[in-house]
């Protein structure tokens, strides 16, 4: 054999070696991706496992109740995330996480790294949402801002973020992070490829559009309406035609086989619980060139219902899935909007 095909004999038999050391570490449980991999830079000076708290133990497991944003205790994160999976690999489930969806019996890793991580540390916005829980509670409005790069310049140095980790960005308004842009460069410079941006939409950004055209980054705009009367009674702004001129503007970097820009619909009570809601807004994004859709349900409406969810709002997701799928649109059903469809599917 030559030289040459020693070589790749000995990288190949180290390939199987490294796959097989890795598949022995993995067992088989009951757990979720954020339980395991997830945390949260919540507003209130928390952090959090996870944001989920549409079923019946409400979720939001805490790691700190009191970050000052200046400089995170690593080690003491890691301890709690690490006495919370061992007691997960024990057969304990949390009270906060019993009933949620998220929960899987799947083969799980024992190493130290976070792969989802979401950024919703402040709650300014230049919307004011009759469902956002900082218009709900005045409490929420005084989440104070910090710079997040550094904290997460300390995950980065530690080895700590996975480079398939997936950045969600909320808020508030993500844009409105003076940090914002900054931000996006430094998690595309650390080698991070995928990353979501909640945004209303009224303030348009470069750099957004920048990383859509090279399939780093996509955009999540909730709408929650087909026109602007129905968009000022929930947002309780008028910015409806500057949100579908910026979401027009994004399109123009989305390449052809990508589905990088996002327009989102919240089902609320009695304002746009209607099929002809839906449909109305299915038609303006199909008009725009919109090619992936999100739907999901006002989170207080639903868990005051969820025991007891009405025949029309099943209705009204079964219709949205089957327009979805005759126009050959991509339609992500979200949290709730999908525990109900999952629920219709039992039966």
């Amino acid at each position: 054999m030559s030289d040459a095909g020693v070589y790749m004999f000995q990288k190949a038999g180290k390939l199987i070696s490294d796959i097989n050391f890795k598949l022995k570490r993995k067992k088989k449980f009951i757990s979720c991706k954020w339980l395991e991999h997830g945390i949260i830079f919540d507003h209130a000076k928390i952090i959090r496992v996870c944001c989920e708290q549409s079923h019946p133990g409400k979720g939001r497991y805490v790691l700190e109740d009191n970050f000052n944003g200046l400089w995170l205790d690593i080690d003491k994160v890691i301890n709690e995330k690490k006495q919370l999976r061992n007691m997960i690999r024990t057969g304990h489930i949390p009270d906060c996480c019993i009933g949620c969806s998220f929960l899987k019996e799947d083969y799980w890793d024992d190493e130290d790294y976070f792969d989802e991580i979401l950024l919703t540390h402040w709650t300014k916005c230049n919307a004011q949402c009759i469902y956002c829980p900082a218009v709900k509670d005045e409490n929420l409005l005084d989440s104070q801002h910090y710079n997040i790069i550094p904290i997460l310049s300390q995950l980065f140095d530690k080895g700590l973020i996975s480079k398939k980790a997936k950045f969600s960005i909320a808020g508030g308004e993500s844009t409105l992070y003076p940090e914002f842009e900054k931000l996006l460069y430094f998690l595309t410079d650390s080698g991070i490829t995928n990353i979501n941006i909640n945004s209303s939409g009224i303030r348009y950004s470069a750099a957004i559009s920048d990383l859509i055209s090279r399939n780093l980054a996509e955009i999540v705009i909730s709408i929650d309406s087909s026109d602007a009367f129905i968009y000022n009674l929930i947002k309780n702004v008028d910015f409806f035609d500057v949100v579908i001129d910026n979401i027009k503007r994004y399109l123009k970097y989305e390449q052809i086989s990508e589905e990088r820009v996002i327009v989102k619909f919240i089902l609320i009570n009695s304002i746009n619980d209607s099929i002809t809601d839906v449909l109305h807004w299915f038609i303006l994004c199909n008009s725009l060139g919109v090619k992936k859709l999100a739907l999901d349900v006002d989170i207080d409406w639903y868990n005051k219902m969820r025991n007891d969810v009405p025949e029309y709002l099943k209705e009204i997701i079964l219709f949205a899935k089957k327009i979805a799928e005759i126009n050959n649109v991509h339609l992500d059903l979200y949290d709730r909007a999908d525990m109900i469809y999952k629920s219709i599917n039992k039966k």
